[in-house]
């Protein structure tokens, strides 16, 4: 049975593939789709649990809309990028940011700034990135070109004052992108009114979230999942926990306390930054380190916890095998990717038994799940 979709726009979006289907079916196919293709892998393990999201509407705390050359605002149509769909924002985004959004979308109309061409490679006006934190907190960033002239910079800066002023309570950022390229984030922040970064708490962990910081999109979800991988790592300690693909720390700063020595590896400079800080925000000490983590030595020393929270393409190969050949007692994986999950736990088979698995919804009205997995190794 389907149910009539909360979307206007849904044929034409595509932000919300599933929102014609009952919650409950939702949950019941990632679950299906997940076994699925453990299945096709020959593995004979099995996911029986999947953790429920906290709220299945305006629950997403991150929209990047796009700025179009004739000024529409809001999200592109489906698998057209030249498209966009004007004062469509989305019933997954948190109403914080869906109230931004019209405050965004009225100040583009008279701004008096042009707008980015993406053929022509003309215009000021990109994206507007909003994100928002649990208690309404927002940051909105406003994507342009880089200004031509001094006057153009301050016109600009006069209007986003202005936009600051209908929005006095926010944090409000400017951001240059010097390439033609069309991608939602600059190469340079020029706060302009509060802060550059909202603060958000997880659980007793607090993180700072900067403009273009990867961050769980799901912040009550979020919950879920970090209470997920502390229950599976509950019972383990030791000398080293090694957390490959870190990001900011998400999982690195709650799981270090069990360990006397840290280590995070992501390859993106500008998230090891905001793991430092977010290290420091916590009172805790951990080494990170900007590295492939295929390129690092993280294996070459004995490890007894091993956390890998890789990209949707898995694993590089030369992980996969400093993996096998460090052989760490136990390992955490999450994954965005049931499908890439599976192909590597077909890997890691010989070395490694699933002790418990878990699915967690994380994005309703879509077909994508996290799942943990939780691993102890053979002994050879």
């Amino acid at each position: 049975m389907n149910i009539t979709s909360s979307c206007p726009n849904k044929e034409i979006c595509g932000s919300c593939r599933w929102s014609h289907i009952p919650y409950q079916k939702q949950l019941d196919q990632k679950l299906s789709d997940i076994n699925s293709s453990f299945r096709s892998h020959a593995l004979t393990l099995s996911c029986e649990e999947i953790v429920p999201a906290p709220q299945i509407a305006h629950y997403r705390n991150r929209m990047d809309f796009a700025i179009d050359y004739q000024g529409r605002v809001g999200l592109r149509e489906k698998g057209k990028w030249w498209r966009v769909l004007d004062n469509h924002c989305c019933f997954i985004s948190d109403i914080h940011i869906e109230s931004a959004f019209h405050t965004v979308r009225q100040w583009t109309q008279k701004a008096n700034l042009s707008f980015f061409d993406r053929k022509a490679h003309t215009g000021l006006l990109r994206y507007a990135v909003i994100r928002c934190t649990k208690n309404g907190e927002t940051l909105i960033t406003i994507i342009t070109s880089a200004p031509t002239e001094e006057s153009e910079e301050q016109r600009v800066k006069d209007a986003l004052a202005e936009l600051a002023a209908m929005l006095p309570t926010q944090h409000v950022v400017w951001s240059i992108a010097d390439t033609v390229s069309d991608v939602s984030r600059g190469d340079r922040i020029i706060p302009i009114q509060n802060t550059p970064y909202l603060t958000e708490q997880i659980l007793d962990y607090q993180y700072q979230i900067h403009p273009f910081t990867f961050f769980q999109t799901n912040s009550l979800g979020a919950e879920k999942l970090l209470g997920t991988v502390l229950e599976f790592s509950s019972s383990i300690s030791g000398k080293r926990f090694v957390d490959l693909y870190c990001g900011s720390g998400f999982f690195t700063i709650p799981i270090s306390a069990h360990y006397e020595n840290t280590l995070g590896i992501e390859i993106e400079e500008e998230a090891i930054e905001r793991a430092r800080s977010n290290a420091a925000l916590n009172n805790i000490s951990i080494d990170f380190l900007a590295a492939k983590t295929e390129d690092s030595s993280w294996a070459e020393e004995p490890i007894d916890l091993l956390l890998v929270d890789p990209p949707r393409a898995g694993l590089h190969d030369r992980a996969l095998e400093q993996l096998k050949k460090a052989h760490p007692p136990t390992l955490i994986y999450v994954s965005c990717n049931y499908k890439a999950l599976a192909r590597e736990l077909q890997i890691l088979h010989g070395h490694y038994e699933v002790e418990n698995i878990r699915a967690i919804d994380m994005f309703p009205h879509t077909p994508h799940v996290e799942v943990v997995t939780l691993l102890r190794a053979k002994k050879a």
